[in-house]
């Protein structure tokens, strides 16, 4: 019914590049088609990816700047996906910076972009249809509702660090809630320590989720199991 997840992008796992920046997308390539096979005809997907970021270049670590905003959007609709709207959410915790560039000088000013964006869409229809017998349950709240519709997400961001980039609780639960209806299936291809099933339990749906990590899945397995364990007393 859904999928749901924040691919890696330019980052490490044990010392091992799943993907180096923007000019490799081997891991997304790899599961997009299965992505787009799984998906039922009315499933919606919810792609977190930054705005944009920094590449490593010239010795420098923010060398050259990219998009893997516009980078996935064209990807995703090479598959034959809609994309119905772009979400953003930013750190909310942020308040201070230590990187400026040239410190009030417009020599060579550092701009950072707090942003990320949820890239929303479907298969083939956008339109929800269920049968009288089996009509989805929904079990978003009014303020999230609003907040989700409004376009811009204000969630505190995950401090934990778990995995490489973890994306706050908050963020998939709202996708799920905003997007599927109760016992809906959500898949996550690239689940991490589980935070999108975290989401899923937590808001009465059924999870799938595939990690190549070997540390990663066994965060997973234990949040998880932790988590229905306390929702069952």
């Amino acid at each position: 019914d859904l999928v749901l997840t924040d691919p890696p992008y330019g980052c490490k796992v044990h010392k091992e590049h799943i993907v180096t920046g923007g000019d490799n997308l081997d891991a997304w390539n790899a599961a997009a088609p299965e992505i787009v096979r799984v998906l039922k005809p009315d499933g919606r997907f919810a792609i977190n990816v930054l705005v944009e970021m920094g590449l490593p270049e010239n010795g420098k670590k923010n060398g050259r700047r990219i998009s893997p905003q516009v980078e996935f959007y064209n990807l995703i609709t090479k598959l034959g996906l809609t994309i119905s709207a772009q979400p953003m959410w930013a750190d909310t915790t942020k308040s201070t910076l230590t990187c400026w560039g040239s410190w009030k000088s417009a020599s060579a000013p550092y701009m950072y972009n707090p942003f990320e964006v949820i890239l929303v869409g479907y298969k083939e229809q956008w339109k929800k249809i269920r049968a009288k017998h089996n009509k989805g349950i929904d079990t978003i709240s009014r303020e999230d509702f609003m907040m989700g519709v409004g376009g811009i997400w204000n969630l505190t961001p995950e401090t934990r660090g778990l995995t490489v980039a973890n994306f706050p609780v908050a963020l998939p639960k709202l996708c799920i809630e905003l997007l599927s209806f109760k016992n809906d299936i959500v898949l996550d291809p690239f689940i991490g320590s589980g935070t999108t099933a975290i989401a899923a339990i937590d808001s009465d749906r059924q999870y799938i989720g595939f990690e190549l990590s070997e540390n990663y899945y066994n965060i997973a397995r234990l949040i998880t199991h932790q988590l229905v364990e306390e929702l069952r007393r």
